[in-house]
């Protein structure tokens, strides 16, 4: 195995020190003046948790809520809610506006999910209260982008729910044109209570009238034909029901006003930067900077050589 020769590049070290510390200096001193040069930036973090989402397909309620605050919607609400367009610089009529928009978009807001399966929101800007107003606009704007395609989904149910009603409805009133139809015809009032009375009326050999008779007639050849209409009738005035209860609860839905994310953390309002840090920078372009003239001057003397 090679080994470079550590006392010659020591010595050339030692020997090119001040230009080495010279180097060295400038640049701590550049990037110093680099780093109160930059703009601070302010961060505002929030923790929300979601609620009231039906999972969808095998998505997560987390997943689910994950992609509306990924969503293109959400984003250009955001963006015209706090003029961020302006905010940013983006003049939208040049081209390329909308590309380097979601550039600073993306590298000022990050929507990232926890290990709990809550989702952490963080916006970072110059303003302090502007971070603060952005992470709330993305909470409130998800809420509301959620809740209108909720709706959106809940219009299509009620539209179904009406025409099924409006279907039922015109079943049931044929059915019960049929029964009444047939009760008018042979004078059928109560088929158990009638059919008792004739019975016992005829047993005691007495003479039936000719309305008597005529009853009688229709409960002896249409019973089992009143019976099936009842039973249909019975049936649809359930499922009649049973669509009025829905189209109850696709309306209240659709009238309500609910949140889809439980806030654990509220936007905060950052009373301190987390850009730059100074003394990180100046520490890395410091050691950069001794580290690269060094390594100029070692490369750049011949009488570095490996040996064995």
């Amino acid at each position: 195995m090679e080994n470079f020769n550590t006392k010659e590049i020591i010595a050339i070290v030692l020997k090119n020190k001040k230009s080495i510390i010279i180097v060295t200096i400038i640049a701590a001193l550049a990037s110093t003046v680099v780093s109160f040069m930059l703009k601070p930036k302010f961060k505002s973090m929030a923790v929300v948790y979601p609620v009231n989402l039906s999972p969808s397909s095998e998505e997560s309620n987390t997943e689910q809520l994950l992609q509306f605050f990924y969503s293109e919607e959400v984003k250009n609400r955001v963006a015209e809610k706090n003029d961020l367009f302006k905010h940013y610089a983006v003049d939208p009529s040049t081209g390329g506006a909308k590309s380097l928009f979601d550039f600073y978009f993306k590298s000022n807001i990050s929507i990232s999910p926890t290990l709990y399966e809550s989702i952490e929101i963080v916006v970072k800007d110059e303003s302090p209260e502007v971070a603060q107003k952005v992470a709330q606009s993305m909470i409130d704007e998800t809420n509301k982008f959620i809740m209108e395609t909720k709706r959106e989904r809940l219009s299509e149910y009620l539209h179904n729910s009406f025409s099924a009603i409006k279907r039922e409805s015109k079943d049931i009133d044929s059915i019960n044109y049929q029964i009444n139809e047939l009760r008018n015809k042979y004078d059928i009032i109560d088929v158990a209570s009638q059919a008792k009375y004739l019975t016992k009326k005829l047993y005691s050999d007495k003479q039936l009238s000719e309305s008597n008779k005529i009853t009688y007639e229709g409960l002896k050849t249409k019973n089992v034909e009143l019976n099936k209409l009842w039973s249909i009738f019975t049936g649809q005035a359930k499922t009649y029901s049973d669509f009025i209860d829905q189209k109850d609860r696709y309306l209240f839905d659709y009238n309500s006003e609910i949140s889809f994310t439980n806030v654990v953390s509220k936007p905060t309002l950052p009373d301190k930067k987390f850009f730059p840090v100074r003394w990180l920078i100046v520490s890395i372009s410091t050691l950069s900077a001794f580290a690269l003239a060094a390594l100029f001057f070692i490369l750049s003397n011949n009488s570095v050589r490996k040996v064995d």
